[in-house]
């Protein structure tokens, strides 16, 4: 198990996606928020998925700042689920009554969710691009 959390941020045709590799817990919780603060700052999306696939363990802390940022994309208009959670994750987030963080993602015409992913390590029909935002981009402020 490694002891760090790697994230990495990708853009599709149906949003920004966030994968999240190693443990997510109370000592690694502040790298996730960033990073999602960062989406949420920078990036005009409405779907935000936070891919767990790659998660090692996650703690109430983890799952404490999903839930908080759930809430402020939902104040943007952006729609954050987690996506491919293993079993030991989706217990642990079931078990803190955090469900609505696994809401089904968006599907494409075909019904398949864009996230599926046939083989390890390949996309299916959708091209992800790493995303290297400038300091310059700045997600619109909407009027209040």
């Amino acid at each position: 198990m490694t002891e760090k959390l790697e994230l990495r941020l990708y853009t599709s045709p149906v949003g920004v996606y966030l994968t999240a590799r190693g443990r997510l817990d109370s000592t690694t919780a502040h790298q996730l928020g960033k990073a999602i603060g960062v989406v949420l700052d920078r990036f005009p999306t409405d779907q935000l998925t936070v891919d767990c696939a790659g998660l090692d363990a996650i703690d109430a802390a983890g799952i404490s700042v999903l839930m908080l940022f759930r809430t402020s994309a939902l104040r943007l208009g952006v729609h954050l689920t987690v996506a491919d959670p293993p079993p030991h994750i989706r217990a642990a987030i079931e078990a803190l009554r955090a469900e609505q963080l696994l809401a089904t993602t968006p599907r494409d015409p075909d019904g398949v969710s864009p996230w599926h992913q046939p083989e390890r390590g390949r996309s299916r029909a959708l091209r992800y691009h790493c995303l290297h935002p400038s300091t310059a981009a700045r997600r619109p402020r909407r009027p209040r």
